[in-house]
């Protein structure tokens, strides 16, 4: 049973937000990785995804976002049936949107986001190099009109040799990210999950309902919020960062390191004093549940 009251979760969302979350996840580059199905490991999606997070200190300064962990669940249910606004919508919470054209559904993301002038400007193109000079309809339609958005927008690839390829995405990411226009006033769905992880760090065992109270804060969106929390949840789940046991979620102990990861960056020295917000906020937690104290946030 929860203890928490709607005032105090009401309380304990903005602190959060405002404190914690910010501070720990602005420096993150969100990627929208885009492309042939995940599952397909004979294709380049599968092969850069895996090469990015084989790079060392992945986890602190990327976060990958696949269309279909959201879709998937946030489509299931929803009144939306245009996929394609959709993916505009949350394309505009990323930094950059890295799309390998090789499947029939990549080929109208491309076309959907290169005519889109906002979303060009943080699209990346990943393209096999045998195609460089093709005279194809990719190359002097959607690619061209990519290219004269971002210089830095089509990459050419070797298929076969990824591993040494991948520094060239690396780059352009860095180069997207500084001029990113990606919306930081709010708390997009994308970025949902990773508030969630101090939620539930600060607050596990914790139910959905309660979860869902603090979303609802947290973004001002009290139409929305059981829809969105429950598409954060799922993402969290299958990246295996939290688990749902029978007193509440809980985070695992890769959802802690993953949490816990950003104090250890090299680029967030300066701003080591902003997590002794978590220590103190955890204690003022704990004396609300156990020891029935008025929380002091």
């Amino acid at each position: 049973m929860d203890v928490i009251s709607e005032a105090n979760c009401v309380k304990l969302s903005k602190k959060i937000r405002d404190d914690i979350y910010r501070p720990a996840y602005s420096f993150k580059t969100t990627i929208f990785l885009c492309g042939a199905d995940i599952s397909q490991k004979d294709m380049m999606r599968y092969t850069i995804a895996e090469a990015l997070k084989s790079r060392r200190l992945y986890w602190y300064y990327f976060d990958i976002v696949y269309p279909e962990d959201i879709f998937d669940e946030l489509l299931f249910g929803s009144r939306s049936s245009d996929l394609l606004s959709l993916e505009g919508l949350l394309a505009d919470s990323v930094d950059a949107i890295v799309l390998i054209p090789e499947s029939p559904g990549s080929f109208a993301e491309l076309g959907a986001f290169a005519n889109d002038e906002k979303l060009r400007q943080k699209l990346i193109c990943i393209i096999d190099k045998k195609y460089k000079k093709d005279k194809s309809f990719i190359n002097q339609g959607p690619l061209k009109l990519v290219k004269q958005a971002n210089r830095n927008g089509i990459i050419y690839v070797d298929p076969n040799n990824i591993e040494n390829e991948i520094d060239k995405l690396i780059v352009a990411l860095k180069k997207v990210k500084k001029v990113s226009s990606k919306k930081s006033d709010r708390i997009s769905l994308l970025q949902l999950d990773n508030f969630l992880l101090p939620s539930i760090y600060l607050l596990e065992p914790v139910s959905k309902e309660t979860l869902v109270t603090i979303v609802s804060s947290a973004t001002d969106d009290t139409i929305n919020s059981y829809q969105t929390t429950t598409t954060a949840l799922t993402i969290l789940t299958k990246k295996r960062q939290i688990e749902l046991t029978i007193n509440g979620y809980k985070l695992t102990k890769l959802g802690i390191e993953n949490f816990l990861s950003f104090r250890k960056t090299r680029s967030r020295i300066k701003k080591q004093d902003e997590t002794i917000e978590i220590d103190n906020l955890r204690l003022e937690i704990l004396n609300l549940k156990y020891r029935k104290k008025k929380l002091k946030v």
